[in-house]
């Protein structure tokens, strides 16, 4: 209660005193016979009295504190100017009373003077007022503070501001303006470290993250002094400095001045201390697990240096599961706990006494989900690791959330496990906080098609490719029947349709559809799919056609061996070609019907911990394609010159590894290794003309009738690198160092540079997977829930690469992606 308040209540009180001491001078109780309020214009007279406390028939003393504490009630509300109670009669029982207030103003409205429209925007929101209600001086106080910080924050240091309050056209209302003076924009000029002895002033200021001195090379950061950001910083430093074993280290003061009105001094007064180093270790209360193994976990020897940090990464806190907690957690003591205790020995060594308390172990009761408005349960709970009955395990819980994530139905940032334990039964409920993201996509791609001529020489459309898909990432094919599941598709099973149309004129057309269901029966993790497509290339100007039409069933289940991050795919595909002039394809034939049979394996193992923006884990996938080798399985009644590419031979080998490493903060390191190598079974049957490698450009899909894999190579541009007409063999390195802009699931951007190196060959002899050709540069990836992965990349490529024609393909190249990775 503020000093007005404290005057209105004792005036209150003593004002009664007073009356009652000229009728009695003996202290007395009395009843309220009746109770009044005046002076309202808006409020319910009811509610001021419910406020006040005092009602009819109360019994109060006279003198006493009943009154004054009725006042200080009525104050604390903020919603009065003054506050007064009078007695309109007395007796010896029985007391007359009247409240007489007086309602603050109400604010018609308000506006700031002093900044730009785009400021005052921000800072109304900030400020909160809202027209209509009672404007009080907290109000106008918080208000004034909002405007300063928020100015500040913007590098106006001595920002100044006024509040003028002046009397409205309405009733009892107010019109206030906020007066800004901002000044200039103040930067850092110095920061001043005292104190330090052993560590330099320059790595102090490493550890500030937001308060840093003007330098004409600092573009990212702003030069502005923030008090809470300083602060904030203070304590890091602290944190910094204790963490080298300087135990004692702690903050004296610090000071702030203006040097001129552009450029402010900063100074910072520290004590460093001594160096710590860590002595004996010992643990109280383990009885699961001994000393030895804790001490092994643990991982800090004696004359270690210090670190608490570590100490509480080493106990507790380290990501990775690689701390003492994780081996109880996993083992299903839930309700484990370790208690570091620090005593200090000698001038500079640290004893640790870690007390232990290791508690019963868990059972999961219950799986509570929330946030699928979408998405089944079934879905969700059979990725879920952690079932009723079983012990609780933390590092189930963070598979469980893995595999969640790895679904794409869910924000990455939002998702969250809650144990709900209770600890007298001795059980734990496990609670999946999850929020839905969109998950379908729009799939828009545009690219040039290739310099295919036919037969004649003659060009075969070009120009401008136009790519456009849907895709249905959570498809629910048993809901079809249901009207009520159409939103505008019926969702929430886990499967996958997706719809394609590829189209240049009437020179070019394709048109694909496939379906994926992820748990097929829906009991145990095996996958099947299905997939068809068609496509035709034609000419106007010749008799150049060649169309294929193609099926493919897929086959995955999820394997325990070696672990069970692999998966394995079989998939079965037929491809059908009529070809005419087709160009180099046929090499000396006018035409041909092609039969493409073929089984592919693959085996894949992947562990990211996120689908789009990965920051641990790694995903590799090797695979073989093979047809069968009909020129032996028919023997003499296979011809070289009539069945090769009537029933076409081949072997296709891949290779695909990828990992991401965290650096620092959400800063990833992603290597990555592609291999290719198309091979035959007879030496006398000519290599498969089809699915052949193409490395270079962009990476943008053109005519892709051949079944031509395109492998992009940042800093080289098409046509691509190796023969004309494809390579057998290729080889590819990549490395990006990417830092993540947004992490918002509605828009995902980062930045990265990269460093790669690729090839391809003609021949399986020539093949040298070290002789590359180098690039590098910089790049921005957007991810767009309906659109996919959008991006545009700067590239220079370093070794000289030249087409046919004896034009360079490597220098300066800029490089746009469209729903693609490179």
């Amino acid at each position: 209660m503020g000093i007005s308040a404290a005057r209105k209540a004792f005036w209150a009180s003593a004002y009664l005193t007073w009356l009652w001491g000229q009728l009695s001078p003996t202290p007395r109780t009395v009843e309220i016979a009746s109770l009044r309020v005046e002076g309202l214009r808006y409020l319910d007279p009811q509610a001021v009295l419910i406020a006040s406390g005092l009602y009819v028939s109360q019994k109060i003393r006279v003198p006493g504190d009943d009154l004054a504490q009725a006042v200080q009630k009525l104050w604390r509300q903020g919603l009065f100017g003054d506050i007064e109670i009078l007695a309109d009669s007395l007796t010896d029982t029985k007391v007359w009373l009247t409240l007489r207030v007086e309602e603050r103003p109400r604010l018609s409205r308000f506006a700031i003077r002093g900044v730009n429209k785009t400021q005052s925007k921000e800072i109304s929101e900030k400020i909160g007022l809202v027209r209509g209600t009672i404007f009080t001086e907290s109000q106008r106080l918080n208000a004034q503070r909002i405007i300063k910080n928020y100015l500040q924050s913007k590098g106006y240091y001595s920002t100044e501001v006024t509040t003028q309050i002046d009397p409205d056209t309405g009733a009892n209302t107010v019109k206030v303006l906020f007066v800004v003076k901002r000044g200039p924009r103040v930067k850092i000029a110095r920061i001043d470290i005292q104190g330090l002895v052993e560590n330099t002033p320059s790595w102090a200021k490493r550890q500030f993250k937001e308060t840093k001195e003007r330098r004409w090379y600092r573009l990212w950061k702003r030069s502005r002094f923030q008090r809470n950001e300083f602060e904030q910083d203070q304590e890091k430093l602290v944190a910094a400095l204790r963490n080298k074993g300087y135990r004692d280290a702690r903050v004296l003061g610090d000071s702030v001045a203006l040097i001129d009105p552009r450029r402010l001094y900063v100074q910072l007064q520290l004590y460093e201390g001594k160096r710590y180093y860590f002595r004996n270790i010992t643990w109280e209360g383990n009885s699961v697990h001994d000393s030895t193994a804790l001490s092994r976990i643990l991982g800090i020897k004696r004359g270690d240096v210090y670190n608490p940090s570590l100490l509480e990464r080493r106990l507790q806190m380290d990501p990775n599961g690689n701390d003492v907690a994780s081996l109880y957690l996993d083992d299903g003591y839930l309700f484990f706990r370790a208690e570091p205790v620090e005593k200090i020995v000698g001038e500079d060594s640290v004893d640790l006494v870690i007390r232990i308390f290791e508690g019963p172990q868990a059972t999961v009761r219950r799986i509570l989900i929330e946030g699928n408005d979408r998405t089944r349960d079934k879905v969700i709970l059979r990725e879920v690791r952690t079932l009723p009955g079983d012990k609780f395990s933390r590092s189930a819980l963070i598979r469980s959330q893995r595999e969640l994530l790895a679904l794409g139905y869910f924000d990455q940032e939002k998702t969250n496990i809650i144990p709900l334990p209770d600890p007298a039964q001795g059980v734990v409920d496990l609670k999946y906080a999850m929020e839905e993201r969109p998950s379908d996509q729009v799939f828009l791609q545009g690219g040039w098609g290739g310099r295919i001529r036919d037969a004649y020489g003659n060009p075969i459309g070009g120009g401008l490719i136009l790519t456009a898909g849907l895709r249905f990432n959570n498809f629910s094919f048993s809901r079809i029947p249901n009207k009520r599941a159409w939103r505008p598709l019926p969702t929430g099973d886990g499967q996958q349709l997706g719809l394609q149309v590829q189209l240049n004129g009437i020179n070019f057309q394709n048109y694909a559809i496939n379906f994926l269901d992820p748990w097929f029966g829906g009991k145990k993790p095996n996958s099947l799919g299905f997939s068809a497509y068609y496509s035709v290339q034609r000419s106007l100007l010749s008799d150049y056609y060649l169309s294929i039409l193609g099926i493919s069933l897929d086959l995955g289940r999820r394997l325990r061996f070696p672990d069970d991050f692999f998966r394995s795919y079989t998939t079965i595909s037929y491809r059908y070609y009529t070809a005419k002039n087709a160009f180099s394809l046929l090499g000396d034939r006018s035409s041909a019907f092609v039969n493409i049979l073929s089984l592919r394996q693959a085996i894949e193992r992947t562990s990211i911990d996120a689908p789009i923006y990965p920051r641990s884990g790694s995903s590799i996938i090797f695979s073989v394609e093979a047809t069968p080798p009909w020129s032996y399985l028919l023997g003499g009644s296979y011809s070289v010159q009539r069945d090769a590419f009537r029933l076409l031979e081949f072997h296709k080998w891949r290779m695909d590894a990828q990992f991401y490493v965290r650096v620092v903060g959400n800063m990833v390191l992603a290597p990555r290794f592609r291999l290719g190598l198309l091979g035959r079974y007879n030496r006398q049957v000519p290599y498969s003309p089809f699915e052949r490698f193409f490395v270079g450009g962009d990476g943008i899909q053109g005519f892709n009738i051949d079944g031509r894999e395109i492998i992009a190579l940042r800093g080289y541009a098409s046509p691509f690198l190796g023969p004309a007409n494809g390579s057998l063999a290729f080889s590819k390195f990549t490395l990006e160092l990417r830092q993540p802009i947004s992490l918002n699931p509605a828009a995902t951007l980062w930045v990265h540079a990269f460093a790669e190196g690729g090839n391809a060959w003609g021949s399986l002899k020539a093949f040298n997977p070290l002789q590359l050709r180098r690039s590098f540069g910089v790049g921005v990836r957007i991810f767009l829930p309906m659109f996919g992965l959008l991006g545009v990349d700067y590239g220079y490529g370093i070794d000289d690469a030249r087409d046919p024609n004896g034009l360079p393909l490597g220098g300066s190249r800029f490089h746009f992606m469209i729903g693609q990775q490179l």
